[in-house]
């Protein structure tokens, strides 16, 4: 190809990103410094700033500095949290069964993640889930009938429901995404892979879907709304995951800002409950 064919090829592929970003209500536009182009492959691996990636996350999955959610628990589990001034972050193996990260990769074609390893694992579990940790909350603008839902089914019998104010540096506190419509893609990832492979027979690389994997979930578990904190932990980077005698945690001091970017502050507590917690904790009864 002649080089100033190969400028026009460049130039149109990029008018075909900005115009995908555009038909999505993404205002901001690339240019050739921004991504890198090879024989097979369009990303921003190596650009400093990562702009088309991150212009397509914060679309998706924009990042939360602050919020407040309800966490539904125990009551054992949140008398746990608040004698021990811990809030913890498990182990997002501890979800292995319930479709995390295979709905991602199933529907966005990332099959190198969904091959089995040497032990007969999906190389998601290795390669993924072993360093992410989360919690799971869920929005405070509720209907009677989603609250009667979440009571049931994560805090039932002896439940009780925290009120918390999450303050996040780490940009991974974000709301899940569900698939709209079984086996199909998110749309604008779709079209944008879908696009340059079409016109020009490369592959899209998005910057971090290895972590983005963590915040797509099924369509059957949109009813639970959830928001989710991650953290993920490298060797000698951090606080280092602790063990509960079954699931890897990693623990958040209530009140104060943690190395993981997260400031895990309780505003309310309400249960039916007679909890055996400090005496600085009011507790609002359920039926109030």
């Amino acid at each position: 190809m002649a080089p100033l064919e190969y400028l026009e090829k460049q130039k149109s592929l990029i008018d075909d990103i900005n115009s995908i970003l555009s038909c999505h209500g993404i205002t901001e536009s690339i240019d050739l410094s921004n991504i890198t182009i090879t024989e097979k492959t369009v990303s921003d691996f190596v650009k400093d700033n990562q702009k088309l990636s991150n212009l397509i996350v914060d679309a998706i999955w924009p990042s939360i500095d602050k919020l407040t959610v309800y966490h539904y628990t125990s009551k054992e589990a949140a008398e746990s949290i608040l004698n021990s001034g811990e809030f913890r972050l498990y182990s997002l193996l501890k979800r292995f069964t319930e479709d995390e990260i295979t709905t991602f990769c199933q529907n966005h074609g990332l099959d190198g993640y969904l091959e089995k390893d040497e032990s007969g694992e999906p190389k998601y579990k290795s390669l993924l889930m072993s360093n992410m940790f989360y919690a799971s909350f869920t929005d405070t603008n509720i209907t009677l009938d989603q609250e009667d839902y979440f009571w049931r089914t994560f805090a039932s019998t002896d439940g009780v429901r925290l009120k918390i104010n999450v303050t996040a540096s780490n940009p991974n506190f974000r709301k899940m995404v569900y698939e709209k419509t079984k086996g199909n893609p998110l749309l604008l990832l779709s079209e944008l892979t879908g696009a340059i492979k079409k016109s020009y027979c490369k592959e899209f690389i998005l910057s971090g879907i290895s972590r983005l994997c963590a915040f797509y979930l099924a369509k059957g578990y949109d009813v639970e709304n959830e928001y989710r904190a991650l953290y993920r932990y490298w060797d000698g980077f951090g606080p280092s995951p602790q063990s509960d005698g079954k699931d890897q945690y990693i623990g958040l001091p209530l009140d104060g800002l943690s190395d993981t970017g997260y400031r895990i502050k309780i505003e309310e507590i309400q249960t039916n409950e007679n909890l055996n917690i400090p005496s600085k904790y009011a507790i609002t009864s359920r039926n109030a």
